[in-house]
């Protein structure tokens, strides 16, 4: 009766059913799923759900009961044997279709970053929702130049979401933007005319590169060096040094600042 069953399963059974089974055995590639007695089905790795899988045990685990939607039914090798390709994640709401107005522009939400690449870092944001976190994004205090630098995978992380593309799948969101903007704060706190001590960053043929504070920086121009009564003290500035220097002009639009030596120039 059991050998009768499984045939009539076989015979009925076809690509997009629902069925029920048991997680059986778990391989580097996937997992196997009996539908019954003496018939399995394997789930691919990247089936087995929406959010990324390194190792099939991170989603399923042995004897645990599942849904599947059933991809494909071939001809096995052995006379009589079926090859079903199975899929957990179709057998469940494709999540971005039903992520909706869940996210906004502007929302501040917890994620796990989930791999790294040249030019960013991808963030989890819910279960089969990832968003790029762009180099530019990271931080506002210090030049990124590689994403591993800030964050490494697995690691939890608040992210602000810049924007939503759900037509294409796409979500940016914003590490630094987190940590707040230190520019929206230099119109209130830096005064035209106004001396400050500042950390050299670098030496340029049209200037210096001065540090007032982490993520603020103003430029020095050659040129009002070369008016200077000492310029050769400011040409032997290295990077590191703490100088003197006043705030000539500041355009937070274009977030740049430039600065002066600090001497009446008549």
């Amino acid at each position: 009766a059991q050998k009768e069953s499984a045939e009539k399963f076989q015979a009925e059974i076809k690509p997009g059913d629902i069925i029920e089974g048991t997680v059986s055995k778990l391989m580097p590639y996937g997992a196997f799923i009996e539908i019954m007695p003496g018939l399995e089905g394997m789930a691919h790795i990247s089936e087995l759900s929406w959010s990324r899988v390194e190792d099939p045990s991170a989603a399923v685990e042995a004897g645990q009961r599942v849904k599947a939607k059933v991809l494909a039914v071939e001809q096995g090798k052995k006379e009589g044997r079926l090859k079903i390709s199975l899929s957990l994640k179709q057998a469940e709401a494709d999540p971005w279709t039903t992520i909706g107005g869940r996210f906004q522009a502007g929302d501040t939400v917890q994620g796990k970053v989930v791999r790294l690449a040249d030019f960013g870092a991808f963030v989890e944001i819910a279960p089969g929702i990832e968003g790029l976190v762009h180099v530019s994004e990271m931080s506002y205090t210090r030049r990124i130049s590689k994403p591993g630098d800030v964050v490494s995978p697995g690691q939890d992380i608040s992210v602000k979401i810049k924007d939503v593309d759900l037509a294409n799948r796409r979500i940016s969101l914003s590490l630094r933007d987190t940590a707040g903007d230190p520019w929206e704060q230099v119109p209130a706190k830096y005064k035209v005319g106004q001396s400050y001590s500042g950390t050299v960053e670098k030496q340029e043929a049209f200037g210096i590169f001065i540090q007032l504070e982490p993520g603020v920086t103003g430029l020095l121009p050659k040129s009002r060096i070369s008016k200077s009564q000492k310029p050769a003290s400011f040409e032997a500035l290295k990077p590191g040094d703490t100088v003197q220097i006043t705030v000539d002009e500041i355009n937070p639009a274009e977030r740049k600042i430039t600065l002066g030596t600090g001497e009446d120039r008549g």
